[in-house]
């Protein structure tokens, strides 16, 4: 069953809730364009886990979303509200069924200034690219892997195993990194082997 929150802080708020387990709901949080969201697992008030995701325009939470933005839906809760009082107290009733916002939402992201990085975030079209357009940490680790993954590819021998190295490794990013923490380890990992490869030009130096 998918509820309506409403628009919290210039974020909306979709709320999914398991009809078998009505405590086990999933909390969907964007601000627009909303092309990505932070979607949120709990039971109870207690988060279980927190992903960024993307909306896709024709599934049934983006439909919602699109719907919510051009303010043809109404707040869970609110339509009964109204048929008894005035419409500003309407509003302030149904404030309560929104749960507390997490301080590391995607919205939040979405709502920072765009990060300098080693790409063009105009062009960000993955979850891990926005992340770490938003996010300073992230966008810090992102040119400084630059910097040593040009050393490295100067240095490295066979030219054409550390292309195949480098698409591997960031196609393991993009399928994998959801969150800004396996984002930096990715970056740890990255850095250290990529300094091992220019240090003695060997794609296939390990991480030991």
């Amino acid at each position: 069953m998918m509820r309506y929150v409403g628009l919290r802080d210039g974020s909306y708020i979709l709320l999914l809730v398991d009809e078998d387990n009505p405590n086990i709901s999933n909390r969907i949080t964007c601000s627009p364009p909303c092309n990505f969201a932070k979607s949120q697992t709990m039971a109870g008030d207690s988060i279980i886990k927190t992903e960024t995701v993307r909306v896709v325009p024709n599934s049934l939470i983006g439909a919602m979303i699109e719907d919510a933005m051009s303010g043809q839906l109404t707040p869970y809760g609110q339509r009964t509200a109204t048929l008894n009082q005035p419409q500003e107290s309407a509003t302030q009733s149904s404030l309560p069924a929104a749960p507390p916002v997490s301080n590391q939402s995607a919205s939040d992201a979405a709502a920072s200034p765009l990060q300098q990085t080693s790409f063009d975030c105009a062009k960000a079209k993955s979850i891990p690219e926005f992340l770490i357009c938003h996010d300073p940490d992230l966008a810090a680790s992102d040119r400084d892997l630059a910097a040593t993954y040009q050393q490295a590819k100067d240095a490295v021998i066979d030219k054409t195993a550390f292309v195949e190295r480098t698409r591997k490794q960031w196609n393991f990013r993009e399928k994998n990194c959801r969150d800004k923490d396996c984002l930096t380890s990715w970056y740890a990992y990255q850095k250290r082997v990529l300094t091992k490869i220019a240090q003695t030009g060997d794609v296939n130096v390990q991480d030991n």
